[in-house]
């Protein structure tokens, strides 16, 4: 046997503390063992408290069969070792194959936020989960309340001597809480997801058969599936008005118009209803056609930065960025395509985006 690392990016491999080692075998074949330490939370089979171990058997060079290339055998890697496909990208590449540490609580005030508005961001999260049919919702409640349990008492330690208004919305810190429990349990619930099943409806107990979008069978689609339905339904009601409160949202865009404005605009709602302290658009950089372009969006005191970091160390698929399916949701509307890379601080999240028509 001997071990090989050159599978991951130089230095990677020995950070993560990840071994492969590969065993050649009469038949041709070669088995390959990825051996990993440094993770509480793996796909994959336990071996030990914070161990790994994943299995390929590949064929070897000597064998007629047609060898796995190099790109398609570290996507294979990163697919078992890392869970899920994930609905967003890293910025910083060394994060984007090693597990981050969980964060440290938020040292800082933020803000108190709108009821109205915190209640449309969680509803809106919620429905879109009712969209694409893969859990019943009453399991899915279920799920949440259970999840939400788990984790009170250790998020309560954590933030002593300060006290977390549980079941107040316009607190950041049960709304950093439980927006982080929404969307862990969304990202669990989307690696097993249903396409065919009854879910109870009334108070009777009656039931109905629920069918998935036959387009959206595969559970690695549920991501940005869910990504973009709920970022719709968040920019639709800036746009229409939630339970009477009005927030001005702009309009779609003309087509060949500038979209950063309106991105600040999105933004500053977000800031006026208490989900940030600030949030600008800057290094706005236009493409060729002017129908494009990149620029930088940067959150400080986000109502969800201890949620993002700790959903990111957990390898979620998907965050509790609402500012961030706010903004797709507005480009969409334009007739935007556009995809982003996440950078986080103590204090802030950053956004680098790239957007196409």
């Amino acid at each position: 046997m001997m071990t090989r690392t050159f599978l991951f990016p130089s230095g990677l491999a020995d950070a993560a503390g990840i071994q492969v080692v590969e065993a050649s075998s009469s038949s041709g074949f070669n088995e390959i063992i990825l051996i990993g330490r440094n993770y509480s939370s793996i796909s994959g089979v336990s071996v030990g408290k914070r161990q790994f171990r994943h299995r390929w058997t590949i064929p070897s060079k000597k064998s007629r069969a047609q060898n796995l290339s190099r790109a398609n055998f570290c996507t294979l890697i990163r697919a078992s070792v890392f869970g899920p496909e994930l609905s967003y990208e890293l910025a910083d590449q060394l994060n984007a194959w090693i597990v981050p540490a969980p964060p440290e609580p938020v040292q800082f005030p933020r803000k108190n936020l709108n009821m109205k508005f915190a209640v449309l961001l969680m509803r809106s999260a919620y429905e879109a989960v009712d969209d694409l049919d893969f859990i019943p919702m009453n399991k899915f409640q279920q799920r949440f309340w259970k999840l939400r349990q788990s984790e009170l008492e250790p998020y309560t330690l954590q933030y002593k001597p300060l006290k977390v208004k549980y079941g107040d919305l316009t607190d950041p810190l049960y709304f950093d809480f439980i927006s982080f429990s929404q969307f862990a349990t969304i990202s669990q619930e989307m690696q097993n997801g249903e396409v065919v099943f009854q879910e109870k409806i009334g108070a009777n107990g009656e039931t109905q058969v629920v069918r998935r979008d036959g387009n959206l069978t595969d559970n690695s689609k549920l991501p940005m599936a869910f990504i973009k339905r709920a970022g719709d339904v968040i920019y639709q009601r800036l746009v229409e008005g939630f339970e009477d409160q009005s927030f001005n949202a702009p309009s779609p865009l003309a087509e060949g118009s500038s979209f950063d404005s309106g991105v600040q605009n999105v933004l500053q709602i977000l800031v006026d209803q208490g989900y940030a302290l600030k949030a600008t658009v800057d290094q706005v950089t236009p493409s060729s056609d002017s129908l494009g372009g990149k620029f930088r969006v940067k959150v400080d005191g986000g109502a969800t930065l201890w949620g993002l970091q700790t959903l990111v160390s957990r390898r979620a698929s998907v965050l509790p960025t609402f500012d961030t399916l706010a903004v797709g949701g507005f480009l969409r509307a334009c007739k935007k395509r556009a995809t982003y890379k996440i950078r986080y601080s103590d204090t802030s999240v950053e956004e680098l985006w790239t957007v196409t028509v």
